[in-house]
């Protein structure tokens, strides 16, 4: 079943082809942010095969469980991401053409030195509205009052939705295994919903036409593979967009390796660069085993490495 995984899982370069070419024909679309075990997506997807069911994960044992219950259930109407949702709303899906978005009891971080960590924050609400076509619909569902509170705060910001008041122990449609845990133990549960009401849209940063990132930088006089070393550690960019350089590797073939992070508005890839020597050049190229959107922060490490290379 592994080999047919790839139906299910987009990955950023199946993404793109999906975006250009499924996405415009798609009427409702629906999307759900952190679907944990898969079951409410997948009885939401079983519910309305005429949308598409997009869930987003960040954690890849969750994505993967998930895809399997897909293939084994053959529902067709399923695509899974794995990243950070707040930055996938604003990146994947074309401006102003989701039905739905649902988040089902997200871990709150209820400690003050994990704030950060909280999927509901101003930058989310604009990234919804942005997602949202007007009539369109947000539900958040949680045992946790304070953090829907919170939320509830978040969302009122963006004066494109207009948010309801929370509701407390009012069963949605569609019940999850969390839901279900909660309510046996007593606990109670809180439902908030929000509504785009008029027009409001965000700007993507990831380039979803590029496709190849590599550099074919001048060889430096007297530069030597192993040099590359030297690039452990060092970091750049600005405030939204930054990039660190990590682990470094020589092949037995003379060309090296190079781990690297990038954060884009807080969303994070890991991924190697190859460097390959060449008889007067070195060729800066994406490892074939790496996959990433092209964001600015990527577009920034390339950059920053060939110029860096320029000087050792």
């Amino acid at each position: 079943m592994s080999w047919a995984l790839d139906k299910v899982i987009l990955s950023p370069d199946s993404a793109r082809l999906f975006r250009r070419e499924e996405l415009p024909r798609r009427g409702t679309i629906f999307a759900e942010i952190g679907f944990g075990n898969g079951d409410f997506l997948l009885n939401l997807a079983s519910a309305r095969r005429d949308a598409l069911c997009v869930g987003i994960e960040v954690s890849l044992t969750s994505l993967l469980k998930a895809a399997r219950k897909v293939l084994r259930g053959g529902i067709d109407n399923v695509k899974l991401l794995n990243g950070d949702g707040s930055f996938l709303l604003r990146e994947f899906f074309l401006p102003e053409r989701v039905e739905g978005v649902f988040v089902n009891f997200p871990c709150p971080w209820p400690k003050k030195r994990h704030s950060k960590r909280r999927l509901i924050n101003s930058l989310f609400a604009d990234n919804l509205a942005g997602a949202l076509k007007i009539g369109g619909f947000f539900e958040l569902a949680s045992d946790e009052k304070w953090f829907v509170d919170e939320a509830r705060g978040c969302l009122l910001e963006n004066k494109a939705l207009e948010v309801g008041e929370i509701q407390r122990n009012l069963g949605g449609p569609i019940g999850t295994k969390y839901e279900q845990k909660w309510i046996s133990l007593g606990k109670s549960i809180y439902r908030l919903r929000a509504t785009k009401v008029s027009f409001f849209r965000t700007t993507s940063i990831v380039d979803w036409e590029e496709v190849a990132l590599d550099i074919n930088k001048e060889m430096p006089k007297g530069w030597q593979m192993g040099k590359l070393g030297f690039m452990t550690n060092k970091a750049g960019g600005d405030d939204r967009f930054k990039w660190a350089f990590k682990d470094a590797f020589l092949g037995d073939d003379g060309t090296g390796l190079l781990q690297v992070i990038t954060a884009d508005d807080g969303f994070q890839q890991k991924f190697y660069v190859r460097v390959i020597p060449r008889e007067n050049s070195v060729l800066i190229k994406l490892d074939d085993a790496s996959t990433v959107y092209r964001t600015p922060a990527v577009k920034g490490a390339f950059k920053a490495l060939a110029e860096e290379i320029g000087k050792l």
